[in-house]
């Protein structure tokens, strides 16, 4: 049993979202503007642009995910990619980051989605080696990864 838990996220997760994305920016050294009006458009319009887990500790936020459907439309599939996604500092290493994509997968199911990607920057080995322990498989040209979830 983890000692955290993860759900959908709802509007009131949106500031800890909006200050993960920042941490998120900061780690890649990037300026972020996340937006709190845009990140409850894309989340909580009907229906959803993009698709929200959040992972808690007790009232803390450890880790998020922010996904988007992405279709084949000329292979008629459908997919999730994990487009987003930051797991605080003190967790790394723990087995949030495979909890959550675990949801992800999920999701990407619920939404009869027949893969999920994820995109890292190409200096995250971390996540790129986290990604294939997973059963993900590395796409050229870059640091691209997917996994089919039939």
């Amino acid at each position: 049993m983890s000692d955290f838990d993860i759900r959908v996220v709802t509007p009131a997760d949106i500031p800890d979202l909006v200050t993960m994305s920042g941490a998120l920016g900061a780690f890649h050294g990037e300026d972020t503007r996340a937006d709190a009006a845009a990140l409850t458009r894309d989340l909580f319009a009907t229906p959803p642009w993009r698709h929200g887990l959040i992972a808690r500790h007790g009232l803390a936020p450890i880790r998020y995910a922010r996904n988007l459907g992405t279709p084949q439309v000329q292979h008629a599939r459908r997919g999730l990619d994990l487009h987003h996604t930051f797991v605080a500092a003190d967790w790394r290493g723990r087995g949030v980051g495979r909890a959550l994509l675990s949801a992800v997968e999920a999701t990407a199911r619920r939404l009869s989605c027949q893969y999920v990607s994820i995109g890292t920057d190409p200096d995250n080995t971390g996540a790129r080696s986290a990604s294939e322990a997973m059963g993900y498989i590395r796409r050229a040209p870059g640091p691209r990864f997917t996994k089919r979830l039939d």
